[in-house]
């Protein structure tokens, strides 16, 4: 199914739930795109980054939201989405999750990954009053960046805690789900 159609099919399902018998395909619509969902269901805020982002092989994705951190929003743009994060000690917006089909790398210095699939470069800006600095992810088809700007006086502690709770969907996985829950009948686009 083209990128228009399913974009159109999720709008249709988030708008017209009461009118139309949809089944349970999507859930959730601009919420926290978990990296599980209910049996039956796909969460509809990692299709959006699926389709926004129809070359990215892995799709980011939240396991838990650790203590002290909220999700805010999940921004969708034609070629890139961008998940923020706030916390009750380091500040609203801390954290920006981002998905694109490529990166600016310049600056950063490659660390080994704890993703073999994934290649992983961190860039630190600031170390004083607080923390600032973006890990990227780079893979098939796309980067992830994870963009910290911490104010708290913990300086990275956050950054493990956080790191911890994000996670990766493959793009191959979140088609599966889709084909078994929509009975064969929806795939996602890729490029």
């Amino acid at each position: 199914m083209r990128r228009p159609a399913l974009l159109c099919w999720l709008l249709l399902l988030a708008f017209a739930g009461g009118c139309v018998n949809s089944g349970a395909l999507a859930e959730d619509v601009g919420r926290l795109p978990n990296c599980t969902s209910q049996p039956g269901t796909v969460r509809r805020g990692v299709l959006i980054m699926a389709q926004a982002v129809p070359s990215a092989q892995w799709l980011p994705c939240i396991r838990t939201v650790p203590p002290g951190w909220s999700f805010d929003e999940i921004r969708p743009r034609d070629g890139e989405v961008s998940m923020l994060f706030s916390s009750d000690r380091d500040g609203m917006h801390a954290l920006t999750v981002l998905l694109r089909p490529s990166c600016d790398l310049t600056g950063a210095t490659e660390v080994p990954s704890e993703h073999p699939e994934m290649r992983r470069f961190e860039r630190v800006t600031r170390v004083s009053d607080g923390y600032a600095g973006e890990r990227h992810y780079t893979f098939d088809g796309g980067c992830v960046t994870y963009r910290f700007d911490l104010r708290g006086t913990t300086r990275a502690e956050p950054v493990a805690a956080l790191s911890e709770s994000l996670a990766f969907l493959s793009r191959q996985k979140l088609d599966q789900m889709v084909r078994q829950v929509s009975g064969d009948r929806l795939r996602l686009d890729s490029n």
